[in-house]
């Protein structure tokens, strides 16, 4: 467990250095990834575009000629430089290749890249978030690409607007491979029998049509929600905070975790912080079948204690948020850490909990100067890399003569990330740092910082320090 903010006491357990939610939600600036349609467009702002085209499907060549072919066949593309790239009124022809560069291309909501050959025409839909947030030196244009931006097309006809995290839905799944299929035939189809476009046939925009009317457009929906608790969060709102959390709340590194642990978390730090500062982004959103979706969400924050005015600032916390719809609502549901000691890494689970709640555990037998209690959590195999005396024993006893010696006054001990090796292993890489009132001659002493990455081994269902945990004033305490 890491030690409290400073300005606190520490006395109370459940007051919190700062809750993750607060973290993770609450957003002063516009480093988030809302709606992108709110932050206003620079004079001029134009993007260069570049990429290549894939498409390694069979092709009939007649399709992509403007003209008959007399040796028109079905095979690979060979010679990509028939194809023009367009976007936003600037075109370019592509290399033979596939590779293009596409310059001065004007900023604008409905952006969608084309390469058109003949009457074969692949798409790629660019979102105000691709132009702003990624790399759009590196674009791909493929028949994946082509079925997700033409149901966005589909659904807009019909003032519906899709994201790519609506679209890519797991629900929807089979209905878009299936999508991606009739592109794939319909390049194999004679001259004749395509009157326009491979996209305007019936067995490509039916199937399009049907699949933008099926996708429910989600993720506005959901990012709404996160600034309403973001709101409730600005105004201290109780009540509003509880109703966004879900009755059956839980995390997997967490057995304690619910709604009632988490709002008397909130109520504990409602009473000692305030927020000077904080900033979020979502990074990656899915929805999954059940009306859940998993949020992958990075986000900091400085505060300042309410009473002693000293400030606080947070690491980076990055988690995998669950959300579910409940009636009209959503409500998290899983997987949000909000106290002291919960991880700052996506992909925790269970294990990650066990060997945290073991930290915890070691830090208070050394605070209370329990021997029994490291006796447990010490392998009877452990040994130190670096040091060929260190064993189970000679901690024990190093341990033993400490205690003897001197009375601890503060043991902090923080987990910067885990490493699961597999059910049985895991690496811990961590910080501590120990102040002892030594009896004689009677002063304080410090161990100053101390970095590990300490292994740990589950032997008899208990996890157990294994190897490399600096304990002797002789030990390297930077070790990252």
């Amino acid at each position: 467990m890491s030690a409290p903010a400073p300005g606190h006491s520490g006395g109370r357990s459940r007051v919190l250095a700062i809750p993750a939610l607060v973290l993770l939600v609450l957003a002063t600036s516009c480093v988030n990834e809302g709606d992108l349609r709110f932050n206003p467009v620079a004079p001029g702002e134009k993007y260069r575009l570049a990429g290549r085209l894939l498409l390694p499907e069979v092709a009939e060549s007649d399709l992509l000629a403007g003209l008959r072919d007399p040796a028109a066949a079905i095979q690979p593309i060979t010679d990509f430089s028939v194809f023009t790239i367009e976007a936003g009124g600037k075109s370019t022809r592509a290399a033979k290749d596939g590779s293009f560069t596409l310059s001065d291309v004007p900023f604008a909501e409905d952006l969608v890249l084309s390469a058109t050959a003949g009457k074969v025409v692949l798409l790629k839909r660019l979102y105000p978030r691709d132009l702003r947030l990624t790399d759009v030196s590196r674009l791909t244009l493929s028949l994946d690409s082509t079925a997700r931006a033409l149901i966005w097309k589909k659904a807009r006809e019909r003032k519906t607007e899709l994201t790519a995290w609506d679209i890519a839905a797991r629900e929807y799944t089979e209905a878009l491979a299936s999508l991606t299929t009739a592109l794939r035939l319909a390049l194999q189809l004679p001259k004749s029998s395509v009157p326009k476009t491979i996209l305007d046939l019936p067995a490509v925009e039916a199937p399009a049509r049907a699949l933008a009317d099926r996708i429910l457009p989600r993720e506005e929906t959901l990012r709404e929600a996160w600034t309403v608790l973001e709101n409730a969060l600005l105004k201290k709102n109780h009540d509003l905070l509880a109703y966004y959390i879900s009755p059956e709340f839980t995390n997997d590194w967490d057995s304690t975790s619910s709604w009632q642990d988490f709002l008397e978390a909130m109520d504990d730090y409602f009473t000692a912080y305030d927020i000077t500062a904080a900033s979020y982004t979502i990074i990656d959103m899915e929805f999954l079948p059940g009306e859940q979706a998993r949020v992958r969400i990075a986000g900091d924050i400085s505060s300042r204690h309410i009473i002693s005015d000293q400030p606080y600032q947070t690491g980076v916390y990055t988690s995998d948020v669950f959300w579910r719809r409940e009636g009209t609502f959503w409500k998290i549901r899983r997987n949000l850490p909000y106290r002291r000691g919960h991880p700052t890494q996506v992909m925790a689970d269970s294990r990650w909990g066990e060997i945290a709640r073991a930290h915890a555990d070691l830090q208070t037998a050394i605070f209370r100067e329990d021997l029994t209690v490291l006796e447990r959590y010490v392998s009877p195999n452990f040994g130190n890399d670096w040091d060929v005396t260190s064993t189970y024993a000679d901690l024990l006893n190093t341990a033993r003569a400490r205690f003897n010696a001197a009375d601890v006054k503060n043991a902090s001990f923080t987990i910067r990330f885990i490493d699961i090796i597999d059910d049985n292993y895991a690496r811990v890489h961590c910080s501590a740092q120990v102040v002892v009132f030594r009896l004689a001659p009677g002063i304080d002493v410090e161990t100053g910082p101390i970095h590990a990455v300490v292994d740990w081994r589950r032997e008899g269902g208990v996890w157990k320090l294994h190897r490399n945990l600096p304990y002797r004033f002789s030990h390297p305490r930077q070790l990252f």
